[in-house]
């Protein structure tokens, strides 16, 4: 842990020294801007760690070569993948007081301490994408997790395993192939019906639909609630014709009530 912390610290130094440096080259351009600009002393550079890596400004020693600064600059997915590595969550759901984990990222060399969170231990690492070997040590005991997956060594040690692999965007203009291809204009017409149309028999009322109240049978109890009706006969209409009389029912949904609403109209004049 201690050469953990010295690290980081080292880094802040290093972060601080660059972030003067480029204010006074900053301050150098601005020292060769065009006299014509009266804003030019008074802006300063926005300083900021980009999301997306770009090339660096080219010094006049540079700009003789554009070729070679070309391939220097050119960045691919893959290597700013390989840069930012994969953000991964190692969890100890197994109890204890102190928990450290190590691994094969490092060839073994440090050991991280996990956070308590609740009654399970977390520590979030960035590794590149390749495979792991690590296992935990918790007060002071080596253990392994047996809720995720691990294997034994050639010694009969068991590790946990972690098998990460970059995710590599597919190219979305590989799958035009599979687009269903587009139907003739000839089908789109507006003949009108012919004998043959008229002759053809309906087409059969899926089973399902018959299950609706307007063919329920008249319930003898009236305190007993309805039967729930099928979520495939709903907003639909339905009419039953009797001989005095015709009926129109539709059953709609709200949340988890059903409402159905029946109307009665007499066929007599």
């Amino acid at each position: 842990m201690g050469n953990i912390s010295s690290v980081a610290r080292g880094g802040g130094e290093e972060g601080q020294g660059g972030s003067c440096h480029s204010q006074g080259e900053a301050e150098d351009l601005m020292g060769q801007g065009p006299p014509g600009s009266p804003r030019g002393a008074a802006r300063l550079p926005l300083l900021f760690t980009p999301q997306i890596p770009v090339a660096p400004l080219q010094g006049q020693e540079e700009m003789h070569s554009p070729s070679d600064s070309r391939m220097r600059n050119s960045i691919t997915y893959e290597d700013v993948l390989d840069d930012q590595g994969i953000p991964t969550m190692i969890t100890w759901t197994h109890g204890g007081k102190e928990v450290f984990v190590e691994g094969s990222w490092d060839n073994w060399k440090t050991k991280k301490s996990l956070q308590r969170s609740g009654k399970d231990f977390t520590v979030m690492m960035v590794l590149p994408s390749g495979f792991y070997r690590y296992r935990f040590k918790v007060d002071g005991e080596w253990r392994y997790a047996s809720d995720v997956p691990w294997m034994n060594d050639d010694m009969g040690n068991a590790h946990n395993i972690l098998d990460l692999k970059a995710f590599v965007a597919e190219d979305l203009r590989g799958v035009a192939g599979l687009e269903m291809p587009r139907s003739p204009e000839s089908s789109y017409n507006n003949w009108p019906l012919g004998s043959e149309d008229y002759s053809k028999e309906p087409p059969l009322v899926p089973p399902q639909l018959h299950l609706t109240l307007l063919n329920s049978p008249p319930a003898t109890d009236r305190t007993s609630p309805l039967t729930k009706p099928p979520h495939v006969a709903l907003n639909h209409l339905y009419i039953q014709k009797e001989e005095t009389v015709v009926a129109l029912g539709k059953t709609h949904r709200f949340d988890s009530k059903y409402v159905t609403v029946i109307l009665y109209r007499s066929l007599a004049e």
